[in-house]
């Protein structure tokens, strides 16, 4: 099965309040940085995650842009509507379908016909000869629950297809080249139709919620609309389909709280409560009408601030409203040759297990060593502090989301944060001085180098004049030499001028042999400054090092104190 992304967290707007852990009813919410994240594969799609996040931090895939492509690309796109619809818009179902067609549908269907449709499924299989219990498939979220946390009942649940995937296929089979698009207040949906056992029936859903935005983008007028009829035949009772015990009225069934053998369970945690009893053995009715939502009429989808009463008020009042193009005769041929029967996988989420021992050790880290410690707030989203404990073990919680925890860390916080102030300040002072000595001994480089330049420039100019002095003596030499081709002949002797001459040169060069000796002993004295002075920076920029990386540190933590002060804040406000 490919698993789609039905809700996803845009943590720019996460606020880290873990509203979204504590609506999740089966923890399928992994916190990742304080960042919560849905792990899809737990994941039942009831929508309670995104209506307890106040802030809209919640993301709800959109099949909207695919079905505006096929219709501007002229695609027959079809339009099935559920039947908690009046409990979003204020309007007639006929405006309804006017409002649908102007959009670009070809068909506007009720999906409370497939319901009555898959109630008689259910009357007729009731009858037989049953010794399980029986869960009801009509909800999708309910199916994901059993197929993924419940897999033991798997055999439990009703082999009866949902009145969307009905319709959807009756839909098809009238015109098997559309696009059906089921249009209603569920994200679970959306599961139920890309699983592997029921896809290639409906090619997309959208919520009221997301059809309500479309509407709003396109600037429809609902009072302007004409009514139109639905191209299907009245459902009638079926049409209470989104109302408590729905299912039941229609398939002619009634729960009996006497014998307790025919059930109605809504709500997602009453949900895992009975399924636990009916895996444990402790419960064995004949069948449980299990809805997530209290009702369709309460799902996520609704666009609606009433509370459930009202709602179901909005959808009862449409029970006998009659505008239908088409009647049942018409479609008996068609219902003939259609199988409503489907079936069931299992998809268990593996979770590991963790001794006592490994439990209370992560207990401990967050202060909580016996029973008495384990004061099971909530704030983290967790019931209790053993299944939050577990939860960390697991990778889906961190240790910092225990308010109390935080709470008590507040006092050595504070003087850490003081602590670390204080040291940054010392830090500071420790660098400014740093720097000023290292401009200093800086400038003393700067001016040892001019020194060294001009001493450089004396030497060379010593080296030029001796040079010169060098080369005058050899020309002077020179014109006393004669060619040695008879030993016998005498050389010819230096006139005393030019041995004055000479003797001058040579002291000249005894005087400018000595300025080049003193020259050089200053030019090594100079280097061997510089050199200490190098050391000296060396020894300063490696002070400055260690500096800047303790205060790195330092900032760190400071960051790291002031984000839990704020996760602290966070989580306080839902503190109780």
């Amino acid at each position: 099965m490919i698993i789609i992304a039905l809700i996803t967290t845009d943590h720019d707007n996460c606020r880290k309040c873990y509203a979204c852990v504590r609506a999740c009813p089966v923890k399928t919410i992994s916190i990742k940085n304080g960042l919560p994240e849905i792990v899809e594969a737990g994941c039942l799609g009831c929508g309670q995650c995104v209506l307890a996040c106040s802030i809209g931090a919640k993301i709800v895939q959109d099949d909207t842009p695919m079905i505006q492509k096929w219709l501007s690309e002229g695609t027959r796109v079809l339009a099935m509507v559920a039947p908690s619809y009046p409990a979003s818009f204020q309007l007639k179902g006929g405006q309804l379908v006017a409002a649908l067609r102007r959009l670009g549908f070809s068909s506007v269907q009720e999906v409370a016909y497939g319901a009555g449709i898959c109630a008689r499924e259910y009357a007729k299989y009731f009858s037989g000869q049953n010794v399980k219990t029986m869960i009801s498939t009509a909800c999708p979220a309910v199916v994901q629950l059993v197929e993924k946390h419940f897999p033991n009942l798997i055999e439990n649940l009703a082999p009866i297809d949902s009145p969307m995937l009905i319709q959807a296929k009756v839909m098809k089979a009238v015109q098997p080249d559309s696009k059906v698009v089921f249009i209603g207040p569920c994200f679970s949906k959306k599961y139920e139709s890309t699983d592997p056992n029921t896809e290639g029936y409906v090619d997309a859903v959208i919520t009221f919620r997301q059809l309500n935005h479309w509407f709003d983008r396109s600037e429809i007028d609902w009072r302007q609309l004409a009514e139109q009829p639905w191209d299907n035949p009245q459902p009638h009772i079926a049409r209470t389909f989104p109302i408590s015990g729905g299912l039941l009225k229609t398939a002619g069934m009634f729960e009996d709280i006497t014998s307790m053998d025919i059930v109605v369970v809504e709500g997602a945690r009453r949900c895992i409560e009975v399924l636990k009893a009916i895996d444990s053995g402790d419960f064995t009715p004949r069948f449980v009408d299990m809805l997530v939502c209290e009702g369709c009429v309460m799902g996520p989808g609704v666009v609606s601030d009433k509370s459930y009463v009202v709602r179901s008020h909005q959808v009862a009042k449409t029970v006998n409203q009659s505008n239908h193009s088409v009647c049942n005769e018409e479609m008996q041929p068609v219902l003939e040759k259609l199988d409503f029967t489907r079936t069931f996988k299992a998809r268990p989420v593996l979770k590991k297990t963790f001794t006592e021992e490994q439990v209370w050790q992560t207990l401990k880290e967050t202060g909580k060593h016996n029973i008495r410690d384990l004061i099971n707030c909530s704030a983290c989203g967790y019931d209790t502090c053993w299944e939050k404990a577990v939860a960390c073990l697991q990778g889906m919680a961190e240790k910092e989301m225990c308010l109390p925890f935080l709470l008590r860390q507040v006092p050595a916080l504070t003087n850490s944060l003081m602590d670390m102030s204080n040291k940054l300040m010392l830090s500071m002072e420790s660098i400014n001085f740093s720097t000023l000595t290292l401009k200093g001994t800086t400038s003393k480089i700067n001016s040892r180098n001019q020194q060294l330049e001009a001493l450089i420039k004396e030497t060379n100019t010593i080296a030029k004049d001796t040079l010169e002095l060098a080369n005058k003596v050899l020309l002077m030499v020179s014109q006393y030499q004669l060619p040695m081709e008879d030993d016998a002949l005498p050389q010819q002797p230096l006139a005393s001028s030019d041995i004055e001459e000479i003797r001058k040169i040579a002291a000249q060069s005894k005087l400018q042999s000595e300025k080049a000796t003193k020259a050089f002993e200053d030019i090594a004295s100079v280097l061997a400054r510089l050199r200490e002075d190098s050391i000296m920076i060396m020894e300063q920029e490696k002070a400055i090092k260690v500096v800047t990386s303790s205060l790195e540190q330092i900032v760190a933590t400071y960051d790291q104190l002031l984000n839990i002060g704020a996760a602290m804040a966070s989580i306080g406000r839902n503190y109780v």
